[in-house]
């Protein structure tokens, strides 16, 4: 069945809906679109390509980010200062991460293991699996040592700041720019930037709002608190995938039928999830991020098994 197929279906239609629903309240809750989740699982379980995936999915996130943000304003957790100049680095990238994904199209198949499989496929499946696993190993890791400086009194649990963060708040390359609403006294705008722009670049290319990396990096490299970095992410994820899905618009990857559907499960979901971010604290919210990219791990692995060894 094609993609096409499975869309113009409409007993399909609800549970697409219901797809979205739990996507959509993942991304509410961990500031991340949900995206990471939803292009392998679009593609592993409903068997629809990747360039399709990856510009329907943008779609649907404009819609259930903007939902999550106005969540996330109400409870005060947007640095509005930070976001405005995280979108100015990431346009630049969405564009080159889309051209990339043109090319990946355009590249044809490669043999493996005996089986003709396209190059998309197997360069944004290395690309997803490399990500996840070390961004999941790493907030696993130090969640738990969180939790447990919390557990013995030491406070609330936010990361604390590294020697590499340190070094990268103390580069004082002009212009430098203070974010009180996250607590930052001054760090370089050319590191607000290079982030925005290596999120833009992985959101154009993977379909995702590029917060399963600007996250983590917004709490790790510029020392955001946890609930901050979750609101400011999706605020930013707002315009960045507005800009993603018009690129995708104009070279035929969006579908509008799929984007529909999972736009209505989404923006319900994404008001659940971002209800329970502030409760659930800021470890918790690490933890459960960094075992949601190991589940990621997973579907992309079996995609490729499927694709390489099914009917073998």
């Amino acid at each position: 069945m094609t993609a096409g197929e499975f869309l113009l279906g409409l007993g399909n239609f609800p549970w697409l809906i219901l797809f979205g629903l739990i996507v959509g309240a993942l991304g509410g809750f961990f500031g991340v679109g949900g995206g990471f989740l939803m292009v392998p699982m679009l593609n592993v379980v409903f068997g629809i390509p990747y360039n399709i995936a990856v510009g329907s999915d943008l779609g649907q996130m404009c819609g259930m980010s903007t939902a999550a943000t106005v969540r996330h304003m109400r409870f005060g957790n947007i640095d509005f200062k930070l976001g405005f100049l995280m979108i100015a680095g990431t346009a630049g990238g969405v564009e080159a991460g889309a051209t990339i994904l043109e090319v990946l199209k355009r590249a044809g198949n490669w043999t493996i293991a005996g089986r003709q499989v396209d190059a998309m496929t197997i360069v944004m499946s290395g690309v997803y699996a490399l990500l996840l696993i070390l961004l999941g190993q790493a907030m696993v890791r130090e969640s738990l040592r969180a939790m447990k400086r919390s557990a013995g009194g030491g406070g609330e649990g936010e990361a604390p700041a590294t020697g590499y963060v340190l070094k990268l708040r103390s580069l004082k390359l002009p212009p430098v720019v203070r974010l009180p609403a996250s607590g930052i006294e001054g760090i370089s705008l050319w590191v607000i930037l290079v982030i925005g722009f290596a999120t833009g670049l992985l959101s154009g290319m993977l379909g995702v709002g590029g917060g399963f990396i600007r996250m983590p990096a917004l709490v790790y490299i510029m020392g955001c608190p946890t609930v901050v970095a979750v609101g400011t992410d999706l605020f930013e994820i707002m315009f960045s995938s507005g800009y993603g899905v018009f690129t995708h618009a104009l070279k035929g990857n969006v579908h509008l039928v799929l984007v529909l559907a999972l736009l209505i499960g989404t923006t319900v979901g994404a008001q659940i999830g971002a209800s329970y971010t502030r409760k659930a604290g800021g470890p918790k919210v690490r933890l459960g991020f960094g075992a949601l990219a190991f589940i990621g791990v997973v579907m992309v692995a079996a995609k490729l098994y499927l694709k390489l060894f099914a009917g073998h």
